[in-house]
């Protein structure tokens, strides 16, 4: 889903090459999954292709799968801890809200590319279908048992629940096929007054909802 940088600051040689070796590998799958489909790729084949073993490719990703989802884990806690984290006064929406307008508003045109690869890769396959219906719900799942522990609910209460879906439901939204087509419907220097345009209508009608969910105490 993202890119590592090898040259990330306080990297030892090691770690780097970890690092470069990683992106190595997902480059490469993603070039032979865009080219020929998810399912008409194996693994030994990326590992042939990437100049490494096939045992390497399963030392850095346990599945397949996760050489196209391969930061959802990441994305995922750094999500749950934006919403721990956020100000006192600040509620989950308006944190959800500002998260999103840095996606958007700071990645510019490299979040669109990294979303149309996305969804080209996962294309037909029901496997990567399946996978990431299930990514949705892990998001789900672990923003619901952060808001519940945050106000003192049971972690099967209605209220959490409800709120990390629809929480999640905007982040889902923003990587969704219909999205996409509809920043395709506006020409590159028209993107950004739509996007803002998208993101209003968003705020505005799931916020009627949950705007006004309790706010951070301390």
């Amino acid at each position: 889903m993202g890119r590592r940088l090898a040259h990330t600051p306080g990297l030892g040689l090691r770690e780097r090459k970890k690092l470069l070796t990683r992106q190595a590998i997902t480059d490469t799958a993603h070039a032979m999954f865009l080219e020929r489909g998810y399912d008409n790729v194996t693994v030994a084949e990326i590992a042939d292709a990437a100049n490494v073993s096939t045992n390497t490719v399963f030392g850095y990703f346990p599945s397949k799968e996760d050489l196209v989802f391969d930061d959802s884990a990441e994305v995922r806690e750094t999500l749950v801890a934006r919403i721990r984290q956020r100000p006192p006064g600040e509620t989950p929406f308006q944190t959800m809200v500002a998260v999103m307008r840095e996606m958007i508003f700071l990645s510019g045109s490299t979040a669109v590319t990294e979303l149309d690869r996305l969804h080209r890769m996962v294309g037909t396959s029901v496997t990567l279908q399946s996978r990431l219906a299930r990514m949705w719900e892990q998001f789900e799942e672990s923003l619901a048992e952060a808001l519940a522990e945050e106000f003192g609910e049971g972690p099967h209460s209605p209220r959490p629940s409800v709120l990390a879906a629809q929480l999640i439901l905007i982040f889902r939204m923003m990587a969704s096929e219909r999205f996409l087509g509809y920043l395709r419907a506006h020409t590159e220097p028209a993107q950004p007054a739509a996007l803002e345009e998208w993101l209003s209508v968003t705020v505005e009608l799931i916020g009627k909802g949950i705007a006004d969910y309790p706010p951070r105490l301390d």
